[in-house]
C-alpha cells in the first residue's frame, strides 16, 4: 500500500516537472544557444559521475553548486534550467537497473522544479545577495521537501520524521557546507558570465580537489567505522549466544516445573478416575477426569508459550522473516488479535542482526499487542541501503514518547540496547489517541 503512494506521489511529481518544463519553454522565445545547452549538462554529468563513497551506500556529489549555477545563468530561461537539471542529473543504479523506471524519473523531476524555482526566484529578485541567496534556499527546501514527502508516503513515517533523518549530522556543520557550496555555485554563474566556457578550467580541478579530499576523509572515517563495526558484532555475537543457551535452559526448566508436572497430575487423576470407576463412585471419578483435563489444558498451554520463546533459537533455520511470521501466527493464536506481515528481506542478515531484529520485533509486538484494543497490528519488513527495517503499528491510543519513556521502561531500554549492540537505533513515532510506530532500523551487514 505504501509502496503504490509512492509511486502515485513519484508520478505526480514528474508529471508536475514535465508540464511546468513545457509550459516555460512556450511562454516565451528561449535566448540560450544549444552549445550553452550542451556545456552545462556536461558540466553537470561531470560532477555526478564523480561522487565521493561516504560508505553504506551513500554519496556525495558537487551537483548543488552546479545546478544552483545554471539556475542564475539561466535565471532569464527557466525553462532551459530545468532541462539542464533533467538530463544532467545521473544515478549509477539507473544503468545498474537497481531502482525502478518511476523512482528514477522522481530523481530527476525533483531536482528539475529545484532547479526551476531557483531560477524563478533569482530572476524575479535580481542577481544580488539577496536574490543568490534566496534562489539557494528555494532549491534546497523544493528538493528536501519533495523528497521528505516522497519518504512519508513510501515509509508511512510523518514528514516531521522524514526531514529529521534527511538532515546529515552534524547538522550545524551540513548547512554551513550548503552555503559555502551555494557562495562556490554563485561564483561559477559570475566566473561564466565573464570567461564563458573556460570556467570549466577552474571549476573542473577545484571539483577534482574537493572530491578527493573528501574521498580521503570519507575513507579514514569508514575504515574506522567498519573496525567499530566489527567489534560490536563480535561482542553482539558472543552475548547473544550466551542469551540463546540461558534461554534454553529457562525453557528447560519451565517446561520441567510446569507442564511436565501438570501432564504429571493429570496422568495421576485418569488413574484415580479408573479407580473410582471400578468402585462404582461415579462422582468422584468425573471430578478426577475433569481435574485431569484443566491440567492437561494448562499444560498444552504452557507448552506453546515455550515453542514461542524457542522461536528465538530458529532465526538461523528459516530466516529472519520466515520466524516472524511463525511467532506472529503464534503470537495471534495465544492474543486472540489479528496480526499482518508485510515485505520482506532480499538478503538474510548476519545471525547476531537477525536475532537482535527478532527479539526486538518480539517486545515491540508485545507491547503492540497489549496497547491496541482488539485492532490488527501491522509488522513491516524490508532491507533497504544494507539496512534491515522492521516497523510495528497499531492502532491504540498512543502515548507521549518524551514524557512516558523513561528509565523504568525496561521493555525500550533492552530494545534500544539490543540495537545499539549491532550497531542500529530505534525510532518512535507516537501521539496520544493516534497509535504508536515503532521502527528498528539494523545494518544488513559490514559495508
Amino acid at each position: 500500500m505504501n509502496m503504490q503512494r509512492a509511486k502515485v506521489f513519484a508520478w505526480a511529481v514528474v508529471a508536475a516537472a514535465a508540464g511546468a518544463t513545457a509550459a516555460l519553454f512556450l511562454s516565451k522565445e528561449q535566448s540560450a544557444s544549444p552549445i550553452d545547452v550542451v556545456f552545462w549538462i556536461a558540466l553537470l554529468l561531470g560532477a555526478e559521475l564523480l561522487p565521493v563513497s561516504l560508505g553504506f551506500q551513500t554519496q556525495v556529489t558537487m551537483s548543488f553548486p552546479i545546478t544552483l549555477a545554471a539556475a542564475i545563468v539561466f535565471r532569464r530561461d527557466p525553462g532551459i534550467a530545468m532541462l539542464i537539471g533533467g538530463l544532467g542529473a545521473f544515478d549509477i543504479r539507473e544503468v545498474r537497473h537497481e531502482i525502478p523506471v518511476w523512482h528514477a524519473l522522481f530523481n530527476r523531476a525533483q531536482l528539475m522544479l529545484a532547479v526551476g524555482a531557483a531560477a524563478v526566484t533569482v530572476g524575479t529578485l535580481g542577481l544580488g545577495l539577496a536574490g543568490v541567496l534566496a534562489a539557494a534556499a528555494v532549491h534546497f527546501l523544493v528538493n528536501l521537501g519533495l523528497v521528505a514527502v516522497w519518504v512519508n508516503r513510501l515509509r508511512g513515517v510523518s514528514v516531521e520524521t522524514a526531514l529529521r533523518s534527511l538532515f546529515p549530522r552534524p547538522v550545524g556543520g551540513f548547512l554551513v557546507a550548503q552555503v559555502i557550496l551555494g557562495g562556490l555555485g554563485a561564483a561559477t554563474a559570475i566566473a561564466y558570465g565573464e570567461i564563458g566556457f573556460f570556467v570549466a578550467v577552474f571549476l573542473l580541478p577545484l571539483l577534482f580537489a574537493r572530491l578527493s579530499i573528501l574521498g580521503a576523509r570519507a575513507q579514514q572515517e569508514l575504515g574506522e567505522r567498519v573496525r567499530m563495526q566489527q567489534r560490536a558484532l563480535l561482542e553482539a555475537t558472543e552475548k547473544v549466544f550466551q542469551e540463546r543457551e540461558n534461554e534454553r535452559k529457562r525453557v528447560a526448566e519451565d517446561i520441567h516445573d510446569s507442564s511436565l508436572q501438570m501432564l504429571a497430575a493429570a496422568a495421576y487423576g485418569c488413574g484415580n478416575a479408573g479407580a473410582f470407576i471400578d468402585a462404582g463412585r461415579i462422582d468422584a471419578a468425573r471430578d478426577a477426569i475433569d481435574a485431569a483435563r484443566e491440567a492437561i489444558d494448562d499444560a498444552i498451554k504452557g507448552l506453546r508459550e515455550s515453542l514461542v520463546d524457542l522461536r528465538k533459537s530458529s532465526v538461523e533455520e528459516g530466516g529472519l522473516v520466515e520466524t516472524i511470521r511463525n511467532y506472529a501466527h503464534q503470537l495471534s493464536t495465544l492474543w486472540g488479535a489479528e496480526v499482518q506481515i508485510e515485505g520482506a528481506v532480499r538478503r538474510e542478515p548476519p545471525i547476531p542482526v537477525a536475532l537482535a531484529a527478532f527479539q526486538i520485533l518480539q517486545e515491540g509486538l508485545v507491547n503492540a499487542l497489549k496497547h491496541s484494543d482488539g485492532s490488527a497490528v501491522i509488522v513491516k519488513i524490508d532491507d533497504v541501503d544494507n539496512m534491515v527495517h522492521i516497523v510495528v503499528e497499531d492502532d491504540g491510543p498512543g502515548f507521549d514518547p518524551n514524557s512516558e519513556v523513561g528509565k523504568d521502561h525496561v521493555g525500550m531500554r533492552l530494545m534500544k540496547e539490543r540495537a545499539a549492540r549491532v550497531g542500529g537505533r530505534i525510532d518512535i513515532d507516537s501521539r496520544p489517541g493516534r497509535g504508536t510506530r515503532l521502527e528498528a532500523v539494523l545494518p544488513g551487514g559490514l559495508a
